[in-house]
């Protein structure tokens, strides 16, 4: 009886784990991280979304854009976005951004900010450049998915290389992710 029960309570516990929990790295080229506390050496792994593509992406997405929290998207959102000096910017796919994204973004993929891309021209134009002058480019917050989502850094790497000033980027690493699991709302993608 009691082995019966046992093995009903492995399948049953069994089932409960997520589908997507497997072994994953933190980076691309680190596995596991491991530090010695009180003289014992301990481990930390990730499980999770495989690694690569979903790794853990540094706090700072480039040099001198700074990294945002959610109070500060809110104050964004006030100060920026609803006086049109700003838009805040999900970088996802359109079908990730359609199923849900922080209410007051814009799609942007991450690709189509891409230094190869024809119509990057056109795409900076819309965010307020003309003709190479960033003055008046508009003030923009990037984010993605997630800690784990490289779209969003890549995004800001590829303005700032478009010659977009830092000092208008910040970055929301958090992402929808974040945004999510704190119990904010969602907006539908549009």
């Amino acid at each position: 009886m009691f082995k019966g029960l046992f093995m009903t309570l492995c399948a049953v516990s069994t089932l409960a784990l997520p589908a997507y929990a497997q072994s994953s790295g933190i980076t691309a080229e680190q596995k596991s991280f491991t530090f010695v506390l009180n003289g014992a050496a301990v481990t930390i792994e990730r499980n999770g979304a495989a690694c690569p593509p979903a790794c853990l992406q540094p706090m700072q997405a480039a040099p001198g854009v700074g990294t945002i929290g959610e109070l500060e998207v809110l104050s964004f959102l006030d100060v920026f976005v609803s006086q049109g000096r700003g838009l805040l910017v999900d970088t996802r796919l359109p079908n990730g951004y359609a199923a849900g994204t922080v209410p007051g973004a814009v799609n942007v993929p991450a690709a189509t900010l891409r230094p190869n891309n024809p119509y990057q021209e056109d795409l900076l134009s819309a965010l307020g450049v003309r003709s190479g002058d960033f003055s008046g480019a508009y003030s923009l917050v990037i984010f993605g998915n997630g800690p784990d989502d490289a779209d969003a850094a890549e995004a800001v790497k590829s303005l700032i290389a478009s010659g977009y000033p830092a000092s208008k980027l910040k970055f929301y690493r958090g992402g929808v992710q974040i945004w999510k699991a704190l119990g904010l709302t969602l907006a539908s993608g549009r």
